[in-house]
């Protein structure tokens, strides 16, 4: 121990001795540590802390499946059946998404509504979790049947901003949607599950679970999670479900057909969409790290020169070569710890900016935070890389030959180890190596980002503005009410200055989501039959508002209108007779629609689909025109069938909410005040859920790409800097241990330009040798960018070339300045210095 702390006290003299050397060290060391301190924070969060709930290993998400590739959301019966019939549950819950709804906190001080995102739960639901409220309690069993739900927990940012974080909240009136609600209390501020995207969960509400609250056994619009009893695996409750499934599906062979269950773990399904994205990021921060290891490798060989006869003197003292490599290993550890240190500063600022974010591309149910495991991570990776830079320095400075470094020139001894020129011409040709690869899979996804912002959606995106819709069931009892609001609404919009058009929808392109099946007479093919088609409910000025091309036929008139809402009038009452019994819609009974191009060649290609009839939910649509395709799910989705209905089909459904989108001829933003007063006018109890332009639609689509990109261009103009500030630090080394060579080249008559030439080969052999491997490193790593590219091949030529004539140009301008120096060496001086 006693050498240890002279080991320690030594290397700290040495370090402050040489304060250039040790500045530069850890600067370096603190881009590489605190990239991989802040991406490790985020990954320790998503992917390996465990899920903030009791005995996290026991719960699982529930999806089921129908026909078609994917999980998809439960029915309420079936999960009723689940929940009955399971052998493997401890307890399982339902829930909802989350939906915005107009939020009135009597005790805040104002009368303008609040927009809040709601989530419907059954009662069990926090129970399951293991979660308690911060401030009074969360739901009771028998609070999700009829007349007894309308309690509500709040979480903590709703609670601040509405009741100013006071205790006496508790037992406060909430209106939500115009239905009176009691305040039973209020989540801990870290809680956030489920979290409502694109912003977090507001209120918690209970789930009517009662059969008639949890809709009929085709609709497919719940999410359930579970925990699994003690003993069982997440493949014995898999086989559990799947055998009631099967049951399911023998006595409802019309709806239960090709019905199965999805069971996930929690933590596999919060993290599973993030994973691959957070590990290349971590792979890229390490290449960033092995960049700035390089590159203080190559600093401590060079500074090594000037130590060569101090090493020599202690070893003819008596210090052994493993005394020596200690020495030499506590000073690069002592180095990189103390860039751990500046990055951990580096790395917190980070994470602060990531927990100030509002959206982020990936679930935060844990908070991305600095803890205990990330502090261990930091200090494990400083004194691993600290051992990895120094190690191979320090073995070549303590292999001497102590006769002639006693009787010679350190220099001339360091010039004469081709050793050691080897190591650092290898560090030089790794860091530009991987700095392409860096590079390479930045530039890829950078062409791929513009690619996907750029790409054509079936809609002109520029001054559209959209936002939410919600009203209230207790108000707006039926159709024709909800009809005639928004008919004031749109009239009053219209005649708004700025404004060209107006439309109300259910989904708006790149945010879709509501889908079913059809059935065409006749059809034969056996793809159609699990092929989902879009469903979008709409004004008939939606194809205006939004730029799509009426293709053939035509859009829905006035009276098409009419005729949906009246035929939706008799089609409620038909359900309401029959009392839960099946029924039957006469064929007299048709609505019409408009398809996109998708749908029309799918299902009728070579035929006009004009007037042609297909099944949807039991009823007949005609079809009366064709639209150009949308974009309805992501961008990187392919594009679907999709139908458009009028929007009265769909306004027999209390308090569901819609899309009113406008195109302004000006800036959108300019009109949005009008448009609040307008729906306030008609409707002071009203809210507009967040207002966006369909720009942000867009950025917000391409979210995931656009961080993945922005970081990895980061760290890969990191690795850049790195390589050329080391590809710099050799050549100037080089052109000082050749000054004697120089002096006498131009003693012998060398031109200047001669010189340029000898320093200038040397780097480009680097150069061009870094880019080999490089090249090699590129076409190994890119494979796992390819699922994140669009439009771009892996192996991009233009990318790859123009990266490399990049990394060329940056190391052929690092070695023209010691080459310039070089140029400028005078003989006599460079003879008579020797």
């Amino acid at each position: 121990m006693g050498t240890f702390w002279q080991d320690v006290k030594y290397a700290a003299r040495m370090l402050l001795k040489n304060p250039g050397f040790t500045i530069v060290g850890i600067v370096t060391l603190a881009l590489g540590i605190g990239a991989n301190t802040a991406i490790f924070s985020i990954i320790n969060s998503v992917l390996l802390r465990p899920l903030p709930f009791a005995q996290p290993g026991q719960l699982v998400q529930l999806w089921e499946t129908e026909g078609a590739p994917g999980n998809y959301p439960l029915t309420g019966p079936d999960y009723l059946d689940w929940q009955s019939q399971n052998q493997s549950m401890e307890a399982m819950s339902l829930f909802s998404w989350g939906r915005g709804m107009n939020a009135n906190a009597p005790g805040s001080g104002s009368d303008i509504p609040e927009p809040a995102s709601v989530i419907n739960t059954q009662a069990n639901f926090f129970s399951l979790l293991g979660v308690h409220a911060k401030l009074g309690r969360t739901f009771a069993d028998g609070e999700d049947q009829p007349g007894k739900n309308h309690v509500a927990v709040l979480s903590n940012g709703f609670w601040l901003r509405q009741f100013g974080g006071r205790s006496d909240a508790l037992g406060q009136g909430l209106q939500l949607n115009g239905q009176s609600y009691t305040v039973i209390g209020v989540m801990p501020a870290w809680y956030n599950f489920p979290s409502a995207n694109p912003s977090p969960t507001d209120i918690w509400t209970p789930l009517d679970m009662s059969p008639h609250g949890t809709g009929t056994r085709g609709s497919h619009q719940w999410r359930a999670i579970g925990r699994m009893k003690k003993g069982f695996s997440v493949p014995q409750a898999q086989a559990d479900l799947e055998t009631i499934a099967k049951r399911l599906a023998k006595s409802y062979p019309g709806n239960n057909d090709d019905v199965n269950a999805v069971v996930v773990p929690l933590q596999k399904e919060l993290g599973e969409y993030s994973r691959q994205p957070l590990l290349i990021l971590l792979g890229a921060v390490g290449l960033v790290l092995l960049v700035a290891c390089a590159n203080v490798a190559n600093l401590l060989l060079a500074r090594a020169s000037g130590r060569q006869r101090e090493i020599a003197v202690r070893a003819s003292l008596g210090a052994t070569r493993w005394r020596l490599v200690r020495q030499m290993l506590t000073e690069s550890v002592m180095l990189s710890l103390a860039g751990a240190t500046l990055g951990l500063l580096g790395a917190y600022w980070a994470v602060a900016t990531l927990q100030g974010a509002k959206s982020l591309p990936v679930p935060r149910v844990n908070p991305i935070q600095l803890d205990v495991a990330v502090l261990l991570f930091t200090i494990a990776v400083s004194i691993l890389v600290g051992v990895l830079f120094g190690l191979a320095p320090a073995l070549q400075v303590s292999q001497l030959n102590l006769t002639e470094e006693l009787k010679s020139s350190a220099q001339s001894v360091v010039g004469a180890t081709s050793g050691r020129r080897l190591l650092r011409d290898a560090l030089v040709v790794g860091e530009i190596a991987v700095s392409l690869a860096l590079l390479v899979g930045a530039g890829l996804l950078l062409r791929s980002f513009a690619r996907l912002r750029n790409f054509d959606i079936g809609v002109q995106t520029q001054n559209i503005l959209t936002m939410g819709l919600n009203l209230p069931p207790a108000k707006y009892k039926n159709l024709p009410a909800r009809r005639e609001f928004y008919d004031l609404l749109l009239a009053r919009i219209e005649q708004t200055p700025g404004v060209q058009s107006a439309a109300v929808s259910t989904e708006i392109p790149l945010q879709g989501g509501s889908n079913g099946y059809i059935t065409v007479a006749g059809e034969t093919n056996p793809a159609l039959a699990t092929e989902l088609v879009e469903w979008n409910y709409i004004t008939s000025d939606y194809f205006k508002t939004f730029a799509i091309p009426l293709v053939q036929g035509s859009i829905f008139s006035p009276e098409d209108v009419d005729h949906a809402a009246e035929n939706t009038i008799k089609v409620d009452a038909l359900y309401e007779a029959a009392k839960g019994a099946n029924v039957t819609i006469p064929p007299d009974l048709t609505f019409v629609a408009v398809i996109n191009r998708k749908m029309a060649e799918l299902y009728w290609p070579n035929q006009n689909p004009i007037d042609k009839i297909f099944n949807a939910s039991g009823t007949n649509v005609k079809v009366i025109g064709v639209v150009g395709d949308v974009k309805q799910g992501g961008i990187r989705d392919s594009t679907m069938p999709q139908a458009y209905f009028p929007l009265a089909l769909i306004l027999d459904a209390p308090g569901f909410g819609v899309r009113l989108t406008v195109r302004s001829a000006v800036a959108p933003a300019s009109v949005l005040s009008s448009i609040r007063n307008d729906v306030r006018q008609l409707d002071g109890g009203l809210a507009i859920f967040r207002a966006v332009t369909m720009q942000d639609v867009i950025a917000e689509d391409l979210q995931d790409t656009s961080i993945q990109t922005f970081l990895l261009g980061i760290f890969a103009g990191l690795g850049l800097l790195l390589a050329a500030v080391g590809t710099y630090s050799v050549m100037a080394y080089l052109v000082s241990q050749r000054t004697h060579e120089i002096g006498v080249r131009m003693a012998l008559g060398a031109q200047r330009r001669d010189v340029l030439q000898l320093v200038i080969a040397q780097g480009t052999k680097l150069a061009l040798l870094g880019v080999g491997v490089g090249f090699a490193i590129s076409l190994m790593l890119t494979k796992l960018l390819s699922s994140m590219l669009f439009g771009v091949s892996p192996r991009d030529p233009v990318t790859f070339g123009g990266v490399a004539i990049l990394l060329v140009s940056v190391a052929l301008l690092a070695c023209y300045i010691p080459a310039r120096r070089a140029m400028r060496v005078d003989p006599m001086v460079a003879l008579r210095y020797e």
